[in-house]
């Protein structure tokens, strides 16, 4: 009986703990669905989507980069998404000497792309942003991004 007094606290935190991890990595799970969602309409034109992914929490306003090999005569598509639905999200994609080079871009609700057809095989960097960097109070926001080729 002792024994289990010693450790019922231990129990009740690793509860606590288990139980905010899961609720962050749902958050986390949904905005890979936003940003899987925003693919599906191009899935059906012959892109394949592709199962690397990247995800996370960020401050509202923060731009993320993410440094990405690309072969040239491929066309990509770059998807994010969140699960906050007021939530501006925005895809970027740049060239090694910071140039943009995304041919086509759309901001919808949950979710955002940009479309790049590279003229060289290259490290680019695709910049996401989620939420507005004017606000004073700012919160912190999951994203998912994920792309395909075709």
């Amino acid at each position: 009986m002792t024994t289990c007094r010693v450790f019922r606290p231990l129990y009740l935190w690793a509860a606590v703990v288990l139980t905010t991890t899961t609720i962050a990595l749902a958050y986390v799970n949904e905005a890979i669905s936003m940003a899987l969602e925003a693919a599906t309409p191009y899935v059906k034109e012959g892109f394949s989507v592709r199962e690397d992914n990247w995800s996370g929490e960020t401050e509202e306003g923060k731009p993320l980069l993410i440094r990405h090999q690309l072969f040239r005569g491929n066309e990509y598509w770059f998807w994010a998404g969140t699960s906050y639905e007021k939530q501006p999200v925005r895809v970027d994609v740049f060239d090694g000497n910071g140039k943009p080079v995304a041919i086509e871009n759309f901001q919808r609700g949950y979710f955002a792309g940009a479309r790049v057809l590279p003229d060289r095989t290259a490290t680019y960097f695709v910049r996401v942003t989620v939420g507005n960097a004017q606000k004073k109070q700012k919160q912190t926001i999951d994203w998912g991004l994920v792309y395909g080729y075709r």
